[in-house]
């Protein structure tokens, strides 16, 4: 691989944006730290009406949900316009895949009163914009070295919600949902082995 291509390939991944600044890994609060909130009587709530989620677990939601819509979509352009046959495959899995966990994604944000992103965000679509304009080896050639890195972002992102996360729901899934982000990232890691793009 040529070192500009790469370059460009490492800047496009910085630039995609997959996992927002807001998602990084939160530190948890520290429970021994002063507070200026003046404590309130609990207010009774309706056991059938949804709970509200913490900080962490709504970031995540909301991230997860971008990454997601960027990886169907990433995908299907993978499917149509890679090059070789292991990069093409790949999209159809990441389109599979992400629509799965992001059904189920949806199902658990509406439960507790959120709803998770309809589209990629808007440096996920320039990315896509980008990638529409190519075909081929130079497709493959942008598109998975940035799904290397970007699957390395998410992985750690999933981990920290499984390690962090209140919603017990939540949590749930981001630790039965890694399994699968790991297997994409052995995938991509393997069509980036073989990705020669010096041609």
């Amino acid at each position: 691989m040529r070192l500009p291509m790469l370059a460009v390939a490492v800047v496009g991944a910085v630039v995609l944006g997959t996992v927002p600044a807001s998602a990084a890994p939160m530190d948890p609060p520290d429970p021994a730290a002063p507070t200026d909130q003046v404590p309130t009587d609990p207010v009774p709530t309706d056991p059938a009406a949804p709970t509200q989620l913490s900080a962490q677990d709504s970031q995540f939601v909301i991230a997860a949900g971008y990454a997601g819509n960027f990886e169907v979509a990433a995908g299907s352009l993978a499917h149509g316009r890679g090059y070789s046959q292991g990069v093409k495959d790949f999209g159809t899995r990441m389109v599979s895949d992400h629509n799965r966990a992001g059904t189920k994604l949806s199902q658990l944000a509406r439960a507790n009163g959120m709803s998770t992103p309809d589209l990629p965000d808007s440096a996920q679509q320039n990315i896509l914009n980008a990638w529409s304009r190519l075909d081929g080896l130079l497709f493959d050639c942008a598109y998975v070295p940035a799904e290397y890195l970007d699957h390395v972002g998410v992985i750690a992102m999933f981990e920290n919600e499984a390690d962090h996360g209140d919603n017990a729901d939540i949590v749930a899934f981001a630790r039965n949902t890694l399994p699968t982000l790991q297997e994409h990232k052995r995938m991509i890691s393997t069509a980036l082995t073989a990705l020669d793009c010096n041609g």
